[in-house]
């Protein structure tokens, strides 16, 4: 179990002054937050949150219980900035888990907000739909939200036909693509792997495993900032792209004299596994930008090492069998928030915008929904990209 929560007046106070600036770069939620506190859509709803807990996330909740919600949060492991989960439960806001929580607690987490019963979800790896449904009675559920390609697949292709309510899938929309994940993981991941690492960028080595819309972001930026990228991609349709992008693509199997450096974006598990660490360099760094650590074969590498040891808070070292070191950062937890600050806030107003628009879609629109996973309506779409413009374009000028 966890230990208890550090909430002296100090953390406290250091988690709203964090909220704080932040929430001075979310016009959108701040926009959402004013028109909720006069409608008043949520009143007598319970929301249950499972999403990174750090500030963005928090105007996010400050927004949805300005529209008379009852909000309870958890995180995901090793994320969780201690800090803000502090001043949220100073303001009245349940928050379960800190950063050193790993899986096991994590999912002791993800059960305490179901304990709240629910009416709607707003999720980030499927940990509280999948629960909800194989654990809990879900009759009164209005439905969900799902952040992750991660959890759309797992909800697709592992739960189908049991989800017997609406969720919508964020990550389907051509907005978050574009702006959250090309241009806010691309740059974050790159924050979190230097600011673990403490390396330069320029002649590095980086195989990026995954081209979809996160993955593309972070090799472009990576090459524009000097670094040499290949792209590893089983889909023909997102490898032709990366190839017409520029970058060589090749199987996995074809990289390891190459690369210095792995970064997973897939949504899959072991897209790394046991028998590709056992060919790779002496000194090859592994990280993770995909929302579970088990892109990694974690596992299989911590049963088969021969030593273990920890160089810094982030950096744990594993020396294998044939003697080749191999460099895991920030235990496989997604890079950009374990190890960095997590996405630009501007990109993430767009993305939580999203999500609250949605969680209002889901309140009118009930009736008229089908369930199982759902792109984002059309209609929240064009309004939130609408805002979204008017903040970066015209507002400005």
């Amino acid at each position: 179990m966890s230990k208890p929560m550090n909430m002296t007046p100090e953390i406290i106070e250091e988690g709203k002054r964090h909220i704080h600036w932040t929430e001075m770069h979310m016009p959108l939620l701040a926009a959402l937050k004013s028109r909720f506190s006069k409608e008043r859509p949520f009143a007598g709803l319970t929301i249950g949150i499972c999403i990174h807990v750090e500030p963005k996330t928090a105007v996010l909740c400050r927004t949805l219980q300005a529209g008379g919600a009852n909000v309870v949060l958890t995180g995901s492991p090793g994320t969780t900035k201690d800090a803000v989960a502090a001043a949220l439960i100073a303001e009245g806001i349940p928050v379960y888990g800190q950063r050193t929580d790993e899986r096991r607690q994590h999912m002791h987490n993800i059960h305490r907000v179901l304990e709240h019963q629910p009416h709607l979800l707003m999720d980030n790896g499927a940990d509280l739909a999948r629960t909800l449904i194989q654990h809990y009675d879900h009759s009164a559920l209005i439905g969900g939200t799902e952040e992750t390609t991660t959890g759309a697949n797992l909800l697709r292709e592992e739960t189908g036909a049991e989800v017997t309510f609406p969720i919508i899938v964020i990550n389907d929309c051509p907005l978050k693509r574009i702006m959250e994940n090309e241009h806010g993981v691309g740059q974050t991941i790159i924050e979190g792997f230097m600011r673990t690492t403490n390396l330069i960028l320029p002649t590095r080595r980086f195989v990026i495993v995954g081209y979809g819309s996160c993955g593309r972001g972070i090799a472009r930026y990576l090459r524009n900032l000097g670094s040499q990228v290949i792209v590893v991609e089983t889909d023909p349709i997102a490898g032709l792209e990366a190839a017409l992008d520029g970058f060589r693509v090749a199987k996995l199997e074809e990289t390891f004299a190459f690369a210095q450096v792995y970064i997973t974006v897939t949504g899959r598990p072991s897209a790394i596994s046991m028998e590709h660490f056992n060919q790779m360099n002496d000194g090859t760094i592994l990280a993770n930008a995909g929302h579970f650590s088990w892109e990694l074969d974690l596992d299989g590498l911590r049963q088969e090492a021969a030593h273990t040891e920890r160089l810094t808070t982030d950096i744990e070292q594993f020396t294998l069998a044939n003697g080749r070191r191999l460099m895991l950062l920030t235990q496989g937890e997604m890079l950009n928030l374990a190890g960095g600050s997590g996405n630009p806030a501007e990109t993430m107003d767009l993305g939580l915008s999203l999500q609250a628009a949605s969680l209002l879609y889901l309140v009118q629109q009930r009736q008229h929904l089908v369930n199982g996973p759902q792109p984002v309506p059309h209609i929240v779409n064009s309004e939130i990209a609408s805002q979204m413009l008017y903040q970066l374009s015209e507002k400005a000028v």
